[in-house]
């Protein structure tokens, strides 16, 4: 009788794992760009950033061509993976690239508390200089307004990260018109998407 609760045991859990496997996916990913307007016989350099495999995906280069030669390089600090190329004096006012991936991906089940929101892998140092603003990445004002109302009501880390997620995903979207995009501005960021959707006016109250 033991031997026959252990087997039926041993099934109900091979199927209750098979039950909780995570599902994939494949899917070919194209990554293209023109650089343009380059000044005659000027040093042009550009970092393209590799997608690259790890627990939850596996990444296959099909092709990788550009008007300049690549090169696969390793940026030192973090190990993330970037293709580089470089001209001292370019003589075309566009240069084309453009990189095939074959991309298997795997789902990746979401974290369930806080104490895991940050990966082990990073120091204190590295943590806490990844919080500190910069010249184009305020923490205070008008980003922190926004984050204290987005969150209001939320205790938990993850709570609070959802909601600025779900906020930015709803509110937010590319757009490469006008001028001032592209460069990592926050404020800009802000300016922009209430300036898309209602009159100066209005957005005081939007806020």
């Amino acid at each position: 009788m033991l031997r026959k609760l252990c087997v039926l045991s041993s099934l109900f859990l091979a199927f209750a794992l098979s039950a909780l496997a995570q599902d994939s996916r494949r899917f070919a990913f194209h990554y293209a760009f023109t650089v343009k307007n380059l000044p005659a016989a000027s040093r042009v350099r550009v970092w393209i950033p590799a997608a690259q495999s790890d627990a939850y995906q596996e990444v296959r280069v099909v092709s990788a061509k550009a008007d300049l030669p690549l090169k696969k390089k390793r940026e030192a600090k973090y190990g993330n993976q970037v293709y580089f190329a470089e001209v001292s004096t370019s003589q075309q006012a566009e240069l084309h690239f453009e990189i095939n991936y074959d991309v298997l991906r795997r789902e990746h089940i979401g974290l369930r508390n806080a104490a895991h929101a940050v990966p082990a892998s990073l120091s204190a140092e590295e943590r806490q200089k990844d919080l500190q603003p910069d010249v184009l990445v305020p923490t205070s004002g008008l980003p922190a307004d926004l984050a204290a109302k987005i969150t209001q009501g939320k205790s938990q880390l993850l709570e609070k990260a959802r909601a600025i997620y779900d906020y930015v995903f709803a509110t937010m979207r590319y757009d490469k018109t006008g001028t001032g995009w592209g460069r990592g501005d926050v404020l800009y960021a802000c300016d922009a998407k209430i300036r898309d959707r209602f009159p100066a006016s209005r957005r005081q109250a939007v806020l």
